[in-house]
């Protein structure tokens, strides 16, 4: 059988769509994107490897792939297309004029009216023209990653006086009347059942009907899964284009130069030597011998001020260097690039290259804030699809459990692919952030976010660190700047936070605002242009007054929770928030009052005496 080509591109196959994930389609089609085990790379893998070590070991599989296409020269012509398999999904459809309902199977072709004679309403009566039928609305998705039909015979057919008998009875639906709301949309059956959509999305109320989790895989061809039934209740009905039906855990790397990663462990192992000679050596300040830390640098041959900072990560208990497993934690497998990215690293030649900057080198309206900025003119992302869940993202799931739900087999390689870019890395000043992360005010307010994270999260031990939420909105609001000066698409421009989103456990406060791109958009210089001396002051500058009002003031900097599932405070869209593509948080974790301090309270702000002269 010869299925009609959909054309779909590489990079979309990670995110926003990829396995398990519904694509909508021209001609109202939805099919769902089939599990790796069906994925057909036609036996020649060489031109789909992607190599990136740090990334594999930090996913534990033996391969990264990018997705399949195939290429056909027929006609003369060579055409390109994925050749990536798919299941129909929903399996309920209707004819969108006699409203004619039929259940398919996940792997039929799209299926025609069948023109059935109804006793009233519109009635299909042209044989030579049979119309597409088209997939239902509302589906059911579940905590646990399972989705299946929107159970509309046993819906129709609860408290009538008798049950659905797919022999005898035909559903049709309908919509009209006086609301457009789901009071408006109606099934009905031959055998006299009839009811509206009412109350259906409401929690609990399948549970009423009888329905519960069947466990359905349809990605992975499972119907019902009655080797590990699920039985949930709390399934949640949801229209089958909405941003929660499926969220991709994409996990990414900047491929940084090997010999920085290895000199990263080199100078650790120095430090762990001589961290108990230099303890017994300090002055009565609690301070390090930086001459005799010297010495150590020049007999080792490695840099001081580097070694200098490898001593003091060892005294706090920090980490320069982290072995990369499957278990490390996200913070702790970006500590690498983090090390990098605060120094001059790589070349053009390379796939990396930064050129750290001292913040003595800008100007010094902004070098109370930060304690460099290098310049990244040329890097090297890959990023890899894990997982995916739905109803909310979940970053609890171990990655070992995230990729089984991916395969049911047992091969060991993800989908991945690699875009160029370039970029501005901000360090912020340590010690000033330290400074104002003890104020009280800055604590009493970064609660009131907190507890919506929480329950966001269903945990009551979770914390939020709000050095990491005035980093992520410094960087929301660059971008916005950035966007605007040097032309890029807001889009084309995305954030790398490197600080701990619960705790300062690996002493990272810095982020990269980088271009990242399949084309030649992310790498034509204009970002890293706007990154040098006597350019990135005035985007800066003018950043945070723009966030100093917002249009939707003052409503929008007094407000209590807003946003996706409340979890920002002073942020919304027309001032902090961006395209999704942009953010690591899914536009979570907000609050620029944190930069600028609020109507009554001006201190509590990061960067609330900065103003344009």
């Amino acid at each position: 059988m010869k299925y009609p080509e959909r054309p779909v591109r590489q990079s979309q196959l990670i995110s926003p769509w990829g396995v398990g994930a519904i694509v909508p389609f021209p001609g109202d089609e939805s099919l769902m994107i089939a599990g790796l085990d069906r994925w057909d790379f036609n036996g020649d893998l060489s031109e789909f490897i992607i190599k990136d070590a740090r990334l594999e070991k930090r996913l534990g599989v033996d391969e990264l792939r990018c997705p399949p296409d195939f290429h056909d020269s027929s006609a003369g012509k060579i055409n390109s297309y994925l050749k990536i398999p798919a299941v129909r999904f929903p399996r309920w459809l209707y004819c969108p004029y006699c409203g004619a309902m039929s259940k398919t199977t996940y792997f039929s072709q799209q299926q025609r009216c069948d023109q059935p004679k109804w006793p009233y309403g519109r009635i299909c009566t042209n044989a030579r023209y049979q119309r597409k039928m088209i997939p239902e609305r509302f589906i059911v998705i579940c905590p646990n990653g399972h989705i299946d039909d929107f159970p509309i015979a046993e819906w129709v057919h609860h408290g009538f006086v008798h049950s659905y008998n797919p022999e005898k009875c035909r559903i049709r639906r309908s919509t009209g009347g006086k609301s457009a709301a789901l009071t408006g949309v109606f099934y009905e059956c031959t055998c006299g059942a009839k009811k509206s959509l009412q109350n259906a999305m409401n929690d609990g109320v399948l549970a009423n009907v009888g329905y519960k989790c069947k466990g359905a895989k349809p990605w992975l061809g499972i119907d019902e899964d009655s080797d590990h039934p699920c039985n949930n209740t709390k399934v949640k009905v949801v229209q089958r284009g909405g941003t929660n039906v499926w969220f991709a855990d994409i996990r990414s790397s900047i491929c940084i130069p090997i010999e920085a990663d290895e000199s990263a462990k080199r100078l650790q192992n120095i430090a762990e030597k001589i961290h108990p000679i230099l303890k017994t050596q300090m002055t009565d300040g609690g301070t390090f011998d930086k001459k005799m830390i010297t010495m150590f640098a020049v007999e080792k041959r490695v840099d001081a001020e580097a070694l200098y900072r490898a001593i003091i990560a060892i005294e706090e208990n920090t980490k320069l260097y982290t072995e990369v497993t499957e278990e490390i934690s996200e913070e702790e497998f970006r500590i690498a690039e983090y090390n990098v990215l605060n120094k001059s690293s790589g070349s053009d030649e390379n796939d990396f290259h930064s050129l750290y900057l001292d913040i003595s080198s800008f100007s010094p309206k902004i070098s109370r804030y930060f304690s460099s900025i290098s310049l990244v003119p040329k890097l090297k992302e890959t990023r890899a699809l894990v997982g995916f869940s739905r109803l909310q993202p979940d970053e609890l799931k171990s990655i070992s459990d995230k990729k089984k739900e991916l395969r049911l087999g047992t091969d060991n390689w993800l989908p991945a692919i690699q875009v160029f870019g370039e970029g501005i890395f901000f360090c912020f000043n340590e010690s000033y952030l330290e400074e104002w992360y003890m104020k009280t005010d800055v604590q009493n307010r970064i609660r009131k976010l907190e507890n919506s994270f929480r329950i966001m999260k269903d945990s009551s031990d979770i914390s939020l660190n709000s050095k990491f939420v005035l980093i992520h909105t410094f960087a929301h609001l660059l971008i916005n700047q950035l966007s605007f000066n040097c032309g890029y698409g807001s889009s084309a421009i995305r954030e790398r936070i490197y600080c701990g989103k619960a705790n300062d456990s690996y002493n990272m406060h810095g982020v990269l605002i980088y271009t990242a791109s399949g084309d030649s958009e992310g790498s034509m210089g204009g970002l890293v242009r706007q990154g040098k001396p006597g350019v990135i002051e005035n985007a800066i500058l003018m950043a945070i007054e723009n966030a100093s009002w917002c249009s939707s003031d003052p409503v929008c900097i007094q407000s209590s929770g807003q946003g996706p599932d409340n979890c920002n405070l002073a942020a919304c869209h027309n001032c902090a928030l961006l395209p999704e593509t942009c953010c690591e948080n899914g536009n979570r974790l907000l609050d620029r009052a944190l930069l600028i301090g609020t109507i009554e309270n001006r201190e509590i702000g990061y960067f609330s005496d900065l103003t344009i002269a």
